[in-house]
């Protein structure tokens, strides 16, 4: 089947054994809260995406996005970032991501924000990365309101 025609759900609470398996055999390997919504992106029954929001201290923090190497470049990341834009509706988020995908998490309203302006604890993460040699930053998505949210049909 062809990444195009790839399926992206949201996993359920019984499949934690396979979103750790995918994590895994996609190279990322910060700890999964069972709590966390957590999309997969399938093709021919293999995960070929994955990418989750958890509850952090009453916010929310887009994580582990990770797309299977064959299935990059192929528009996949682009519709699983405007499956989880449509499941946060109008609500705010943050996530930590690497200078280079500025853009792409752009594409729905997300935008640099100082650590200074941040949740203590993101700024802490953030730095703890950095510490770590990993070159990231800090965005955000705010809260919207009512007709101010980006068209996930022109991502």
């Amino acid at each position: 089947m062809p990444v195009c025609n790839a399926q992206i759900r949201i996993a359920g609470r019984d499949e934690r054994n396979r979103i750790l398996a995918v994590y895994a055999a996609l190279g990322y390997r910060r700890e999964v809260n069972p709590l966390d919504h957590v999309w997969l992106a399938e093709s021919a029954s293999e995960a070929i995406g994955i990418v989750r929001v958890a509850a952090e201290q009453g916010t929310l923090v887009l994580r582990g996005m990770r797309i299977a190497e064959h299935a990059q470049r192929q528009g996949l990341g682009t519709r699983m970032l405007g499956a989880v834009a449509e499941w946060l509706g109008e609500r705010e988020c943050y996530c930590v991501p690497y200078p280079h995908l500025v853009g792409f998490y752009g594409r729905i309203g997300f935008a640099v924000l100082e650590p200074a302006s941040a949740p203590v604890f993101l700024a802490g993460r953030l730095m703890n990365y950095r510490r770590s040699g990993e070159d990231v930053i800090l965005m955000r998505r705010p809260a919207y309101w009512a007709g101010a949210r980006p068209s996930v049909s022109s991502i």
